[in-house]
């Protein structure tokens, strides 16, 4: 993976927690070095900051040139910048992911280890999606953590993929408890902010279709998908 970080101290904690948690992890401090390791090495997962020596946007424009040459490579943001409009910006640009600095480290690392897992593990073919078993009109493409509903684009995070992901593996009607999604997300999620998570899914899909009103509660047990 290539971590992109200028603040010295804080690519030092993170490159040596990312190594330690088996990841090769290639760094940059800057947009031009960005550019020459994508070049020069073969990336997994592009980690990087946003503002890197005094450019606002740098991760931005570094997220721009990837998106065009080499659109497979999964993206995950580490800013300070929290503002809505910075993070609806990343999600823009097609980050899969978008965490708050101060980083809690135990986090970025299970959901890079997420991301792996849903990119190499799901599909032998990169290119490859899939019709969601739980309704048709639901597809998947795991390679890029991506949705289609009704063949429009939902924007998810990672972790909200992961969860609809679920739902997708089973028959509608079928329970999805909230160990089930705890679970999904490798334990990202806990119990008290699925609900949260589960309206962002829902509100995500109704962006592209206000009628959509698939994803219910089953009171104190968890979610099913009804057609």
């Amino acid at each position: 993976m290539l971590l992109v970080e200028d603040d010295p101290s804080q690519l030092t904690n993170l490159s040596a927690a990312l190594e330690e948690a088996k990841f090769d992890v290639i760094l940059a401090t800057n947009l031009d070095e960005a550019l020459a390791q994508l070049t020069q090495y073969p990336i997994d997962i592009l980690a990087s900051d946003i503002i890197l020596h005094g450019d606002f946007d740098a991760g931005f424009k570094l997220a721009n040139y990837v998106r065009k040459q080499y659109p497979q490579l999964p993206i995950i943001f580490l800013s300070e910048r929290r503002e809505a409009e910075d993070v609806w910006q990343g999600h823009q640009l097609g980050a899969l992911d978008y965490l708050a600095k101060p980083l809690h480290i135990p986090l970025l690392i299970q959901k890079l280890q997420n991301l792996l897992r849903i990119t190499q593990g799901r599909q032998t073919t990169k290119s490859e999606g899939f019709a969601a078993i739980v309704d048709l009109k639901l597809y998947l493409h795991p390679t890029h953590a991506k949705v289609h509903w009704q063949d429009q684009p939902i924007n998810l995070t990672l972790t909200e993929f992961e969860m609809l992901f679920e739902f997708a593996q089973q028959p509608a009607e079928s329970l999805i408890s909230y160990a089930d999604l705890t679970k999904a997300t490798q334990g990202v999620v806990e119990r008290n902010t699925i609900n949260t998570h589960i309206c962002r899914i829902r509100n995500a899909f109704r962006k592209q279709d206000s009628s959509f009103d698939h994803i219910q509660n089953v009171y104190g047990r968890g979610y099913k998908w009804r057609r």
